[in-house]
């Protein structure tokens, strides 16, 4: 949750000094650039999910040498990858960036921004591999500490050198300066806290490979399918739409990213509780932390979203003043969008977290290429809202097929109920629909009136909610974590 919260700071301070500092175009180009050099972050094919994930079931199960060798081949395809792909990003300063990306600033700033920004994220997948393998000991927690400091040190020389107006290519070079320290730090870290986790290259098996990069390759299909929703949309805006609408779409996805963060950090906390009851084979408990979690997370989307959406033209004035980035219809679609992606998260932690991934990876990207596929038409036709409506028509899709997934996973223990997810649709859309109506009558009242209808809102639908989702089971399990009790709670059934 800690580092939910960094990012959330990262989220709230870095646009509006980018804004005051480089303008509207600008810092739209920026976002862009960022954008295209995400793309490298797919070369790391879930090399450190799958890898980490593995050797943490098998040093549960007391396997050492199969600990040895996975760890030190994942590391090593890790090392090659990033190595070739800064190589050959290199040819990136023989490119017309700036005429391809309609950019306004120095075609070769541009290139040196842009691979300086790619290989921070090449040193960040060494980064992510070394920082994920305190899970191998269960001390998962370590490494999202040092995950920390990188943010908040990222952060620190980020907002110092933009406060400044140096050229977007300090900025760049300052990140992967602060990401190779990190990386170097945590190594050692890992090296004498956790030693039977640490990659050592001397067991890496060529024989093994392809056991490695097959089934992390559906990995890679998640990040590329990240890529595919978050990063090249704003490419394709850019040369559509120009750098204005690039602002305000990103403007927007961050007020609901920021908000949704509450779900994101409980859902990303369940992956090593997940990892280590499966390699126990404690299908009692997982299928308990299944039931507990669903309930807490359909409880919490519909008072973060709605909340979220009713509190947004107050936070454009509060955060950037800024109150013409508020666009009714986009706040609407990005609400719903939200409360979907808050839903599939949660499923699908379930599944990345045991390595049984391969159908959820394969079906998320071919829905992610067929809906980036119709964007060009729909953003030609409907701007902004038009490639809100494809996200929003392809989330449902995912969210109904790895409910199936989830169904298939516990078959053998208990049948999962759907009508919670059913209860918790008809929520979202009563409450958009009394949402949409408040918010035309309030967006020219002050601030502080904004503020105070949202937090009362928010209060009705949590106290609709508590009998509804059964959401004192939770609390009666959080209560006694907090007390320090340990024992098994009674048995539950799933909410119905």
């Amino acid at each position: 949750m800690s580092g939910q919260g960094i990012l959330v700071a990262t989220q709230l301070l870095l646009p509006p000094l980018f804004l005051r500092h480089y303008g509207v175009d600008n810092y739209g180009e920026w976002i862009t650039l960022s954008a295209a050099a995400n793309y490298l972050g797919t070369l790391n094919f879930g090399l450190h999910n799958f890898a980490n994930n593995h050797v943490a079931i098998a040093y549960n199960r007391g396997d050492m040498d199969e600990v040895n060798v996975i760890q030190a081949t994942a590391f090593s395809i890790v090392l090659c990858l990033a190595a070739v792909a800064a190589l050959l990003a290199a040819v990136l300063f023989w490119l017309p960036i700036s005429s391809w990306l309609h950019l306004t600033i120095p075609s070769a700033q541009a290139s040196a921004t842009m691979y300086l920004l790619g290989l921070q994220i090449l040193i960040r997948l060494i980064f992510g591999f070394l920082q994920t393998a305190f899970l191998v000991i269960g001390a998962y927690h370590r490494g999202s500490n040092w995950l920390n400091v990188l943010q908040i040190a990222t952060l620190i020389g980020t907002g110092a050198l933009t406060f400044a107006h140096v050229s977007f290519v300090w900025i760049a070079a300052s990140q992967v300066l602060t990401t190779a320290l990190m990386s170097i730090l945590v190594g050692v870290d890992l090296y004498f806290k956790a030693p039977v986790a640490f990659p050592r290259l001397q067991y890496a098996a060529r024989n093994r490979v392809m056991d490695i990069l097959k089934p992390s390759g559906y990995y890679g299909m998640l990040f590329s399918a990240s890529f595919l929703v978050y990063q090249l949309p704003v490419v394709i805006m850019q040369r559509m739409l120009g750098p204005a609408a690039v602002v305000i779409f990103s403007i927007t996805r961050t007020i609901y990213s920021m908000s949704r963060q509450a779900l994101t950090s409980i859902s990303s906390a369940l992956g090593p509780e997940i990892t280590d009851l499966y390699g126990k084979s404690n299908w009692k408990s997982l299928f308990r932390l299944y039931d507990l979690s669903e309930r807490a997370v359909f409880a919490l989307v519909p008072v973060v979203t709605l909340s979220t959406f009713l509190a947004t033209p107050a936070l454009l004035i509060i955060w950037l003043h800024k109150p013409e980035f508020y666009h009714l219809e986009v706040c609407i679609l990005m609400t719903l969008i939200s409360a979907a992606a808050g839903i599939k998260e949660h499923k699908y932690q379930f599944q990345i977290s045991i390595n049984h991934h391969a159908e959820m990876a394969r079906f998320l990207f071919f829905t992610y290429v067929a809906m980036v596929a119709c964007m060009v038409p729909f953003v030609e036709w409907f701007g902004i809202r038009g490639f809100l409506i494809l996200w929003l028509i392809t989330e449902t899709a995912q969210i109904l097929y790895t409910v199936k997934l989830n169904q298939k996973l516990f078959r053998h223990f208990s049948a999962l109920e759907m009508q919670p997810l059913a209860k918790l649709a008809g929520i979202v859309v009563l409450g958009m629909a009394a949402c949409w109506q408040i918010a035309i009558h309030m967006t020219t009242q002050p601030v502080v009136v904004q503020l105070a209808v949202t937090l009362l809102f928010a209060m009705v639908v949590l106290a609709i909610e508590y009998p509804v989702f059964g959401l004192g089971a939770v609390k009666e399990i959080v209560s006694a974590r907090f007390r320090g009790d340990r024992t098994p709670a009674k048995e539950l059934t799933p909410v119905a």
